[in-house]
């Protein structure tokens, strides 16, 4: 019988499948190339996801250890729902409107570029493994708010496909960098 985070724990292996065919042999020039100074190079984008997906981790751990308190907003799920569907509407590698990130969320300043594949790839191996440990509590549709805002507030599996939409979506403007 397959796990309730099976298919996020899957989506992830193939992200990282699809970085290593993509990314994985490119020069380290290529990795910190910049089309525009506005723009991030492929491993800024990297640096991104990882920055992100972490910021999580914290609120993992404390629902896990039953210390998690959300804002009272999350006690009303049309509210979980509109807030989910709208910021998972915004991260689809589907959408083409470009978004400013939180200085929360901005990539780091001196990026190793000669290790950033194999730590993307580090990452999206810990991010399914929290995602497993998060098994019990995917199945009780736990509520957690946004790392950025606590008054933003979805599900746990919104969170989840939240964060691989992210993913997904940055893997694809990384492919247009090269």
């Amino acid at each position: 019988m397959a796990s309730t985070s099976e298919p996020w724990i899957q989506e992830l292996k193939k992200l990282s499948e699809a970085i290593t065919l993509e990314f994985g042999d490119l020069p380290v020039d290529t990795l910190l190339k910049k089309r525009t100074e506005k723009e991030w190079n492929i491993a800024q984008i990297f640096s991104h996801i990882i920055t992100v997906n972490e910021s999580y981790y914290p609120l993992f751990d404390q629902i896990q250890k039953g210390k998690y308190v959300y804002s009272m907003l999350g006690n009303f799920a049309f509210i979980r729902r509109y807030f989910g569907k709208i910021i998972l509407k915004s991260v689809q590698p589907s959408n083409p409107k470009k978004q400013k990130t939180l200085a929360l969320w901005q990539p780091k300043e001196n990026i190793d570029a000669t290790s950033i594949i194999p730590d993307i790839k580090n990452h999206l191996n810990t991010l399914a493994s929290k995602i497993e440990d998060l098994q019990p509590l995917i199945k009780r549709n736990v509520t957690v708010a946004s790392p950025a805002n606590e008054r933003i507030v979805y599900d746990l599996q919104t969170a989840l496909d939240i964060i691989v939409a992210h993913a997904w979506r940055h893997y694809e403007q990384a492919k247009k960098m090269k």
